[in-house]
């Protein structure tokens, strides 16, 4: 209903409205957060990562690279764009809470029998909800939490594309050293069945040794082939990653490995659990879902809005403002049947704050387990990589021994095959042990959420 009210009228009013509707807008307490362990399995003593975490390996090669994708990649954009969105809706909410302010004007002339009437009108129309339960806060704080959530999603796409973008290059770089050593594989192989066939025509040598031979040589081509498949498929990765087709991708030559520096300490999990931009995201969601549940309960009870109207009209232009017609009402909605919808859009919310939460104490979960995983990866590929160490030098002493004495026709050529076939295995295990460790640590400072470069989140947050 629209009431024309005095001051103490409208006073009268918004008191009766208190004490007719409930008090308080309640909602359940927020569930406490899943437990995290007192300490992660392994500790490191090296410095956490700085901002800009690949700059920890020392890489040239890799820092250019991480920069095209930063500065190129789709994806990166777009949550950038997202960031944008969300900070736009939060400004939207809280521009509810500020009164409206509307300006109107008109001018009619009408003619009747060769007479004109004229008539023109100016006004100005201010509304205000009075926020008697919280709904108007609560839909700002639900906005303003999204928009933090998504400012953290920023970061976490960061950090995803960085440890992407260099996981993969080392990839390629590691597919590079093994094509070459294919390559190699296959030359010595060929080397061994022509000396082998020129054996065979001096008659000290059988064919099938010869054929056994030519057989391995057969298999490292298809083995090189594979290989340099993959190779050009984690180019194509690699490229798309810097928003780019694989044509247009320029790396350097080499797949020289770069040195390790310490491994980065993790620090204690309560303190990673701060820093981990993904589970801070996944909280925001939970507290946003909350102040929704108190929207929504608050949407239940009476709404009072306030206006205030300044006009003036005349039948000439001149004549405009000279009086004026002020007018200040309220208007009383009580929701009395809504088919059960705001009840149940109570039900939906609290059942989607329960949703929000336990997807974030199960990646709290998960991402325990991650750091976890990435500890002991590291430790058990470096304790492998010193046993194919020593495997390597065994294995490369059996071969020259078993040659040495197959040329001088003290043993079987089966059992040279057989020690090849063995210690080329070996330097292939060998070779991807040395980049698994590279590999490992962008896994860690993936999980325990390294440095990345705030400065670029927030300068796409204000742009």
């Amino acid at each position: 209903m629209l009431l024309m009210m005095s001051g103490r009228s409208l006073l009268a009013a918004a008191i009766t409205v208190l004490l007719a509707g409930c008090a308080t807008t309640p909602t359940e307490s927020l569930p406490t957060e899943p437990p995290l362990p007192s300490t992660f399995a392994d500790t490191a003593s090296g410095m956490p990562p700085s901002e800009g975490w690949w700059t920890h390996f020392d890489d040239p090669r890799l820092n250019a690279v991480v920069g095209a994708a930063v500065s190129d990649n789709f994806s990166l954009v777009a949550a950038r764009e997202r960031l944008r969105q969300a900070n736009a809706a939060a400004r939207i909410a809280g521009a509810d809470a500020l009164p409206a302010l509307d300006g109107s004007g008109d001018a009619r002339v009408s003619r009747e029998e060769g007479s004109n009437a004229e008539s023109y009108s100016v006004g100005v129309v201010a509304s205000y909800e009075v926020d008697l339960w919280g709904r108007i806060d609560a839909t700002i704080e639900s906005a303003e939490l999204e928009a933090g959530a998504t400012r953290a999603d920023l970061q976490a796409a960061y950090i995803s594309l960085t440890a992407e973008t260099a996981d993969t290059y080392y990839s390629l770089l590691l597919q590079r050293a093994i094509v070459d050593l294919l390559e190699q594989q296959r030359t010595t192989n060929q080397q061994v069945a022509d000396l082998i066939r020129v054996r065979y025509r001096n008659g000290q040598a059988q064919l099938d040794e010869y054929l056994r031979q030519q057989r391995l040589t057969e298999a490292s081509t298809a083995d090189l082939l594979s290989a340099r498949a993959t190779l050009e498929e984690q180019r194509n990765q690699l490229a798309a990653l810097l928003g780019r087709p694989a044509e247009a991708l320029e790396l350097p030559e080499g797949h020289e490995i770069t040195q390790l520096p310490p491994i980065p300490a993790v620090g204690i999990p309560a303190e990673w659990l701060q820093r981990r931009p993904d589970l801070q995201a996944a909280w925001l969601r939970v507290r946003a879902a909350d102040a929704d549940t108190a929207a929504a309960i608050a949407n239940q009870y009476p709404r009072l809005d306030l206006s205030a109207s300044l006009e003036t009209a005349a039948t000439s232009p001149s004549n405009l403002f000279e009086d004026w017609v002020s007018s200040l009402a309220t208007s009383l909605t009580v929701p009395l049947f809504r088919g059960g919808a705001l009840r149940a859009e109570v039900e939906r919310s609290q059942a989607a704050r329960a949703v929000a939460f336990n997807e974030y104490a199960q990646n709290v979960v998960d991402a325990v387990a991650e750091v976890e995983i990435a500890l002991s990866n590291a430790r058990y590929d470096r304790n492998r990589l010193e046993s194919l160490n020593r495997q390597l030098e065994l294995a490369e002493a059996v071969v020259d021994r078993l040659r040495g004495r197959y040329l001088s026709g003290a043993t079987e050529y089966l059992d040279v095959l057989s020690a090849l076939t063995t210690l080329q295995d070996v330097q292939r295990q060998q070779l991807e042990a040395r980049w698994a460790l590279l590999l490992d640590r962008i896994a860690l400072i993936r999980t325990i959420a390294g440095g990345w470069n705030t400065g670029e989140s927030e300068a796409s947050e204000n742009s």
